[in-house]
């Protein structure tokens, strides 16, 4: 999941992966430019967690919890967005699809139709919110909180923007006008069905996903001061461990959060596609919840028996080193979001990451997540028998198997792109995998050459 804008590449007629000769070659492959800084991702992500900190110690319980997870993604956003305009200049504006020296005269029809192309597309959101039980329980209510605390500020910028943007933009016939134009029953205008159905499946990616994030941010938000205190008076090691993992899963929380909600073409983050295969669809959205509720309960229920602490607590060196293992891997995990930056979001296409964990291995996230669950759950090691722990490895890959399919349905998506073939074609060659293949395969082939 990422890019140098597909504009970029386009513009220059050449692929990034080859000679001048049409051939590829180890002196000519490079590793395509990515479409966020990781270093201003970082800056960014030292500057969030500061505040949330201040804000969480400041009065412990007294600032409402999304209050903190606002300012403190606004923070985020505001950093990655001057940095990333500081980094790559006007070309951001170019790649974005918006020009701003020659203007067009402002269409007041025109934008107004756009307008109500978005007002239709919010409340059709909103309609499903109504209509389906899922969304009428406590679970999803610092959601509605942060809709409250948030609509005051999104709702004027947007209608700013959609006004600002209708002269400035190099298609202006986009999804939102042909909606607002065949609500008004002027018909259905060439390109509208291929357009309305990428819009529709975008939003309907933010309106699954944004809810739940926020949830869990919230949840992460209300817990951590509790963590710190209990490091602070206690300083036990699983203290220490507790604490870890939650920041870093904070941290991948914190960063999706704000790409949901930074969806924008003013800033390049905009979607390009999603994911236009039932299969991508389904691997991913069974990972989440509602559905995961069923899934992981009645068929993938493979931590029945504890974790590693269970195991290893009376072996304090040992259970020190399993311990870390699992937080470098979440922490690995954080990071491959925090290389997102503004553009984080399952089953779309907003440009090619090539930096960061990615720079190493296609899919460092599922990776690490995948692994981090094998050493906390230990599904090998049980008390039961040893039938009982082949079935708790058996459903664990299961699960790995799941993950293995939203990599390869991402990986088809995103071959659409000639960027992430090139992207691709370069971890190939110069990834972490393939540079330890070629160290061992260099060092089986010595004894055999001193032999030759």
């Amino acid at each position: 999941m990422s890019k140098t804008s597909p504009t970029m590449a386009a513009s220059t007629g050449k692929s990034p992966v080859t000679g001048g000769d049409g051939s590829i070659g180890r002196d000519s492959l490079r590793r395509p430019d990515s479409a966020t800084h990781f270093g201003v991702n970082l800056a960014a992500l030292a500057v969030g967690l500061l505040i949330l900190y201040v804000l969480s110690q400041l009065h412990p319980g007294a600032i409402d919890a999304s209050v903190i997870l606002i300012t403190t993604c606004a923070s985020i956003a505001i950093i990655i967005v001057g940095g990333e305009r500081l980094w790559r200049g006007s070309s951001l504006i170019v790649a974005a699809g918006l020009n701003l020296t020659n203007l067009r005269r402002l269409s007041v029809k025109h934008a107004a139709t756009r307008v109500f192309g978005l007002v239709l597309t919010l409340g059709l959101i909103a309609l499903t919110y109504w209509l389906f039980p899922e969304y009428h329980g406590d679970f999803y209510n610092p959601f509605w909180r942060f809709l409250r605390l948030l609509a005051p500020a999104v709702v004027p910028a947007a209608l700013v923007y959609f006004l600002w943007s209708d002269s400035r933009l190099d298609e202006p016939d986009d999804a939102y006008w042909h909606l607002g134009r065949i609500a008004l029953g002027r018909g259905i205008a060439a390109g509208a069905p291929a357009m309305l159905r990428e819009h529709f499946l975008g939003w309907t990616v933010k309106a699954f996903f944004l809810p739940l994030m926020v949830v869990y941010l919230t949840d992460q938000i209300n817990g951590t001061p509790g963590l710190l205190a209990d490091v602070a008076q206690n300083g036990l090691r699983n203290s220490w461990f507790q604490l870890l993992l939650r920041s870093a899963y904070t941290v991948d929380l914190l960063f999706c959060v704000v790409g949901y909600v930074m969806t924008v073409r003013l800033f390049d983050s905009h979607i390009r596609s999603t994911e236009p295969t039932m299969l991508g669809w389904v691997v991913a959205l069974i990972c989440y919840q509602p559905f995961y509720s069923v899934i992981g309960t009645y068929y993938l229920r493979y931590d029945e028996n504890g974790e590693w602490l269970d195991f290893f607590s009376a072996y304090p060196a040992f259970s020190g080193f399993w311990g870390g293992c699992i937080v470098a891997l979440v922490i690995l995990y954080g990071l491959a979001t925090v290389a997102f930056g503004i553009r984080f979001s399952n089953l779309t296409h907003r440009g090619i990451i090539t930096s960061g964990p990615y720079r190493y291995t296609r899919h460092p996230a599922y990776l690490c997540k995948n692994l981090s669950w094998w050493l906390i759950s230990v599904p090998f090691l049980t008390a039961a028998d040893f039938g009982t722990g082949l079935r708790h490895c058996c459903l664990l890959g299961l699960l790995n198997t799941v993950y293995f399919l939203r990599a390869k349905t991402e990986e088809r998506h995103l071959s659409r792109d000639p960027v992430y073939v090139a992207y691709s074609e370069w971890i190939t060659r110069r990834g972490i995998f393939s540079r330890m293949l070629r160290i061992v395969s260099a060092r089986r082939r010595r004894p055999d050459e001193k032999a030759a």
